[in-house]
């Protein structure tokens, strides 16, 4: 807010100078013109400065890739509670006599990006709809991939019965960075010095600059990764090592008798086109014997728009978080499956 400061001194200064070089001016039209010049100025500025100071303290919304200032806004008001593990959940306790505990892994789906209300998530809508003798704890961050969630898995402090394992298709990462598979994501950011400064620090700057930058900039960005992930999928050694990395929660699940139920989650932009990824990661946990939700069949068809948060956003949204908790639920209280022997895929 300093900066807004900065803004209203500068303008007191310049109106101090306009009006000492209009004062030495004789009286005519071209004081007039001066006068009225600067009135039409002053009042520009101070629409803009009100616009500015409620984008910076009011306007928070959240973004997919938290670029702008009013997605900083929406984590500062809306990311808790935080526990003691760095989860966007309560403290962990342990479990009554005759409870069972579902503990969500996964990633910014998991966790709720774009969720303002942590009680929203399908985790927490799933723990409401199972009822009593049920709880559901989450063990999710944001950027994580299958490493991470294996590593929280194994960490958690509490003994799962069931675990749900988000699935999102970029969760393939770490194993393209193991096998040198390049997946390139690169944003343009402001490239003059006054440019970076208006969009760092002011809200309306901020705010047009990303809108402005997401066609041919994010957009352009954000395609070419997509386009590069699927190719990876279909790479031998990609697939190979991340095959591996699935293996190390199937096999942690299986010796700790947990009952792991798998939820496959493809690109909410672009359901079709991350279809052959999310199809080959299901069939990977349905030869493993793992109980599988495979979000890509029913939401094959789907506008974005009406299963995302927002328009700069593509996590999804309450409607789309509370049909994965009714879907879960379904999964949960159904018998299990005959699983097969789950053996690692060599």
């Amino acid at each position: 807010m300093i900066h807004i400061l900065y803004v209203f001194a500068a303008l007191v200064a310049l109106n101090l100078l306009a009006m000492w070089g209009l004062s030495r001016l004789r009286r005519g039209r071209a004081r007039t013109a001066g006068m009225g010049a600067l009135v039409a100025l002053d009042a520009a500025m101070a629409v803009l400065l009100v616009l500015e100071i409620g984008m910076a303290l009011f306007f928070a919304q959240s973004d997919g890739f938290n670029l702008t200032m009013s997605s900083r806004n929406w984590f500062a008001r809306h990311w808790h509670p935080v526990n003691s593990l760095g989860y966007r959940d309560v403290e962990p306790r342990p479990k009554a006599a005759g409870e069972k505990l579902v503990l969500v892994v996964g990633d910014s789906f998991a966790a709720g990006h774009g969720i303002d209300r942590a009680e929203d998530r399908f985790g927490d809508v799933l723990a409401r709809d199972l009822g009593k003798g049920w709880r559901v704890a989450n063990a999710s961050k944001i950027g994580w991939d299958t490493v991470d969630e294996d590593q929280a898995l194994r960490a958690y402090p509490l003994a799962p019965d069931v675990v749900v394992l988000a699935y999102f298709v970029n969760d393939i990462y770490r194993a393209a960075e193991k096998a040198h598979f390049a997946l390139p994501f690169s944003i343009r950011f402001p490239r003059t010095a006054f440019t970076r400064y208006l969009v760092d620090h002011f809200a309306l700057a901020n705010f047009a600059y990303w809108r402005l930058a997401r066609t041919g900039n994010v957009e352009e960005a954000a395609k070419g990764f997509w386009d590069r992930l699927r190719a990876a999928y279909a790479d031998p050694a990609v697939w190979a090592e991340h095959a591996a990395e699935l293996d190390s929660i199937v096999d942690w699940c299986g010796a700790h008798k947990a009952r792991l139920i798998a939820l496959v989650i493809p690109s909410l932009a672009d359901v079709a086109g991350t279809a052959p990824m999310t199809q080959r990661v299901a069939a990977y946990f349905r030869e493993r014997g793992v109980e599988t939700v495979d979000l890509t069949p029913l939401l094959a068809g789907r506008a974005p728009g009406a299963m995302v948060v927002n328009g700069v956003d593509s996590h999804a949204n309450v409607a789309l978080n509370a049909e994965m908790a009714a879907l879960l639920k379904k999964a949960i209280l159904a018998a299990p499956a005959a699983a097969a022997p789950q053996q690692a895929t060599p």
